[in-house]
């Protein structure tokens, strides 16, 4: 196996690698964010039936789950909001190589 070792090649492939990484957290980040989402909407809608079921003196079967969104900001808030700058930091830094590449 042979690498080039001039630098728009070097460049493009640090572009091309940067680019793949940062998509692939941006996308990771994006399904992460969806199922807490619907997580909190399973959630909100199972807390309203048994608060209606009770609102109409029906035996409530199951509790009433409340702080969901608690959880939600705890995990946005620390390791999926790093994930996300890294994401778009990479993506930068791999179009701002690949365009740099032509420079030279």
């Amino acid at each position: 196996m042979t690498f080039a070792y001039d630098i728009p090649t070097t460049l493009k492939i640090i572009g091309a690698l940067s680019a793949g990484m940062g998509s692939m957290l941006l996308a990771w980040r994006v399904k992460t964010i969806l199922k807490w989402v619907v997580y909190c909407l399973v959630t909100h809608e199972h807390a309203i039936e048994q608060l209606t079921k009770a609102a109409n003196n029906q035996r409530v079967q199951e509790p009433v789950i409340g702080g969901i969104t608690k959880h939600l900001l705890d995990i946005e808030s620390k390791l999926g909001f790093a994930l996300l700058i890294s994401g778009f930091f990479l993506l930068g830094v791999g179009m701002l190589s690949n365009a740099v590449s032509y420079f030279f």
